[in-house]
């Protein structure tokens, strides 16, 4: 997997690599991270899925699901 860049951001880790014909965006907090994968032929330039990845509204997503999924973890920590 090839490492592209950090895209910056103040409340999570956002790294953009490229692998098999595919850009991976990672979304990372200390505890939780997520992964999207697309096709790089979805894209006409790496510039493409950089303003993907700033846009506010999948950044609103991305911080959604984190929530979503910090609230899992800890209603389920005492099974």
């Amino acid at each position: 997997m090839h490492f592209i860049k950090e895209i910056p951001h103040d409340s999570m880790r956002i790294s953009l690599f490229e692998w098999n014909s595919k850009y991976i965006l990672k979304f990372e907090t200390p505890e939780l991270e997520q992964s999207f994968k697309f096709s790089i032929m979805d894209f006409s330039n790496q510039k493409e899925i950089e303003e993907l990845a700033t846009s506010s509204s999948f950044q609103n997503t991305i911080i959604q699901n984190f929530k979503n999924m910090y609230e899992a973890m800890s209603q389920n920590l005492g099974d």
